[in-house]
């Protein structure tokens, strides 16, 4: 689709047709959030089905539920889809209820409007018998007060006169049912207690989640406006025991219009105690004003978060895409998540895809939020650092020091990871292992680190991030085994971020042996502990060491095993993914795709009967990751403290090598090979990274229906930070050697470096010039 980049509206995404095939990726595209609650841009008077799916989740809500599999009791947590607050429909002289399936629309129009935060959708439709109806309708989840939600709409009646029937309603009937492979499991997650009315205007539905015992209080008011005074209308309520229906009726004449207006609030236990959830979301309804107040505390509270995050280039398309990546951050990780026990859901709090459990996305974006929401990077610090105790003892079970952090985890520190995994191809099981990514505990260690250079927050290093980064540390040396026979240290029993090979390539046991990115990672970490360290005060360096029973002779081990650990090279000098790798057999991704589609590799081989385990070709980027956390010249330096010879060429050589067998079949490995090719070749960096902009954009992308994919998006701000602008932190300074790629012709970023509001310029041209000063 051509697109006239100076025409384009930076500050609005809009459709100007329905479409029912990519109604799901436009409910998670579009939703609403505010950093404690998201609600997906599903259509008011929609209903779980094929096409729609409406969906509220609670940041930080987690409830687990055990099914039967595959002769085992299996149990799964997940986030959890709320009771639904926007039921709100109506119908004209007693015809159908308004749906767009039934109806003939003749103009369509649906707008989210980044800078304030607000969805809006115009319909104008006729019915079966001919009564041609405009509908505007208007939301938002409030930034300015987090409990509460709006829905407005108005309706006119074009060419016809009669009753409108208006329905509002709270729907306690809803469970997890977006993502069709998790139909095996328990999804019922939720038990309504009480659905029930109040005051003039107010209804209300009690419930809480079965296992955590979650106590969740939703409460709406409706009211129904001709001009500027309450229609003239009946009223008539109907309870069930999980939900509650409020109907009315409105006489209209010919170009008359309706407005109805719906404010929601939602409370629950994880902020306040079970017994005032209820409550406080009846008085915050009673006290709050009308729509249009709300909506404009609202828009002000967004126009304080955008003034932090001041973002301009050029072209209005790519302005867009990173305003639209910046807003997806902020309504998932908002001032109001500080404080929340929250980490960062692969897709959003808007989607059930991976049931919201927490990965590793927190690295891709950490960068945008050290440097412009500091307190919200440390949030999620504060997340892994609650779950401590629980690294721990996973390490110690398994045999290991230090703590070791779960691949996936939800609301505590256990391993989340499923044993098997349904493939919708074949019906089958496959037995999943990716719980052996054990490098997830190098990125945590790595964002650690990385808060702190930017943000000197000694406090925070002292309290609770050397604690982290040493107990990940000791962890890497537990795990390292020294072999005799060639005086290296060794990391076996692992999985790459690959995660299409977990077996060992001759036993077909789980875990690999010396994955490079794993072992060069544990190696930065363990080079980095004591120099971390040393930034404390004497006396809490001394309190720590004491406290965690750290010796000089564990230092001096740390240190020997970070210049003498092995790493598996090719035949040619370059890196190899793991040992054995090379040995696998080639496989030809684009000829496999002409002959079996695009279904992801590892189920269409597991559906033939064969396997992608042996197979050399990866699911996404696993070595190139350590060009995109550090640059060339950095690489070069941990690999020759460990006696290896690399130079540029090779690195490069590394990449292209790499990049013949990747599928980029997860959303992250573009992001990731736009910023190692930064540094080498900025044409094919910028192609990788705009590919990288089309995930959740594309229709062709299903899915986005299941949720955003907040990796990439913050991945996107990362490599124009680090690789495109070139911000590092040295010598407690913030340095920039900007590289923009020939379509950034300038811009123009605001950051915080050290409680300092600062603008960085840069200038594609003379150089690349940079200025940074004082923000306006």
């Amino acid at each position: 689709m051509g697109i006239d980049k100076k025409s384009v509206n930076a500050w609005c995404i809009h459709f100007d047709h329905y479409d029912p095939e990519d109604e799901g990726r436009r409910e998670s595209l579009l939703a609403l959030g505010n950093g404690l609650l998201v609600s997906r841009a599903a259509a008011p008077e929609s209903k779980d089905d094929p096409i729609h799916y409406p969906g509220t989740y609670l940041v930080g809500c987690y409830n687990e539920l055990t099914t039967h599999i595959q002769g085992k009791d299996v149990r799964n947590e997940s986030m959890v889809n709320l009771p639904n607050w926007l039921p709100l429909s109506f119908k004209v002289n007693g015809g159908d209820w308004f749906s767009l399936e039934k109806v003939t629309i003749q103009t369509y129009s649906q707008t989210l409007d980044l800078q304030q935060s607000l969805l809006t959708r115009q319909v104008l439709f006729t019915d079966g018998q001919g009564q041609e109806t405009l509908l505007n309708e208007r939301r938002f989840v409030s930034m300015a007060d987090p409990h509460l939600m709006g829905l407005a709409l108005e309706v006119t009646a074009k060419n016809w006169t009669g009753t409108l029937e208006v329905a509002s309603g709270l729907d306690g009937r809803v469970f997890n049912n977006k993502v069709k492979r998790y139909s095996p499991y328990n999804r019922h997650h939720l038990q309504v207690s009480h659905a029930g009315v109040w005051g003039e205007d107010g209804m209300e539905l009690l419930s809480s989640t079965s296992q955590s015992k979650t106590t969740i209080a939703l409460a709406a008011r409706t009211q129904v406006r001709k001009g500027e005074l309450q229609a003239d209308l009946t009223r008539e309520e109907k309870l069930e025991p999980d939900q509650v229906f409020t109907y009315y009726q409105v006489p209209l004449e010919e170009g008359e219009c309706v407005a109805i207006e719906k404010i929601a609030a939602l409370y629950s236990s994880l902020n306040y105690p079970p017994e005032e959830c209820r409550p406080k979301a009846c008085k915050s309804l009673q006290l709050a004003s009308g729509f249009e107040k709300l909506l404009e505390a609202h828009t002000k509270a967004w126009e304080h978060l955008w003034r932090k995050c001041q973002f301009e280039t050029e072209d209005q398309q790519q302005l867009r895409f990173f305003r639209l990546h910046i807003f997806q951050i902020l309504q998932n990780f908002s001032p109001h998540t500080v404080g929340i026990d929250a980490g960062v859901a692969p897709s959003g709090w808007q989607g059930e895809e991976y049931n919201g459990q927490v990965f590793w996305d927190e690295l891709f974006v950490f960068p945008f939020l050290t440097f412009h929401f500091p307190e919200s990077a440390r949030s999620l610090l504060r997340y892994r650092y609650r779950r401590l105790g629980a690294a721990r003892q996973m390490a110690q079970q398994d045999g290991y020091a230090g703590a070791m952090f779960p691949w996936r985890s939800a609301s505590d520190g256990h391993e989340e990871t499923p044993s098997f995994q349904l493939n919708l191809l074949s019906g089958r099981w496959m037995e999943d292992h990716t719980c052996l990514q054990r490098h997830i505990g190098a990125i945590i260690a790595y964002n650690v680190w990385y808060y702190v250079q930017v943000t000197g927050d000694e406090e925070f290093l002292a309290e609770c991030g050397a604690e982290l980064f040493l107990e990940i540390a000791r962890f890497w040396a537990s795990i390292a085994q020294l072999n005799p026979a060639t005086g290296r240290y060794e990391i076996h029993g692992v999985a790459g971020p690959d995660e299409y090979h977990t077996l060992h390539p001759q036993t077909q046991k789980p875990g690999l042996s010396n994955n490079t990115y794993t072992n060069v990672m544990a190696v930065w970490v363990l080079s980095q502990a004591e120099p971390l360290l040393g930034q404390l005060p004497p006396n809490r360096q001394q309190e720590l060491q004491d406290k965690l029973k750290l010796t000089p002779e564990e230092f001096e081990l740390w240190d020997t095993i970070s210049r003498k650990m092995r790493i598996v090279f090719n035949p040619d000098g370059t890196l190899c993914q793991f040992e054995g790798f090379d040995q696998l057999r080639e496989f030809d991704i684009e000829e496999f795709r002409v002959k079996h589609g695009k279904e992801r590799l590892d189920w269409a081989l597991e559906a033939m009967g064969d396997s992608v385990q042996r197979y050399r070709v990866a699911k996404q980027a696993d070595t190139p990751l350590l060009l995109y956390l550090f640059s060339p010249a950095e690489v070069i330096s941990l690999l020759d403290q460990l006696g290896y010879h690399m130079d540029e060429d090779l690195l490069l050589r590394t990449l292209e090598r790499h990049l013949s067998f990747t599928s980029h079949e997860s959303t992250l490995s573009r992001v990731v090979y736009a910023g190692a090719y930064a540094h080498f070749d900025l044409a094919t960096s910028w192609d990788f990274f705009w590919e990288a902009q089309q995930v959740d954009w594309s229709p062709e992308d299903k899915g986005t229906a299941e949720g955003i994919h907040l990796g990439p998006m913050g991945g996107t701000l990362a490599v124009l930070q680090h690789h495109y602008l070139g911000w590092k932190v040295r010598a407690e300074e913030l340095e920039a050697n900007p590289s923009l790629p020939d379509s950034l012709a300038w811009v123009n970023f605001s950051v915080c470096f050290r409680n300092s509001d600062l603008l960085c310029k840069a200038v594609n041209s003379d150089g690349h010039s940079l200025f940074l000063g004082r923000q306006a």
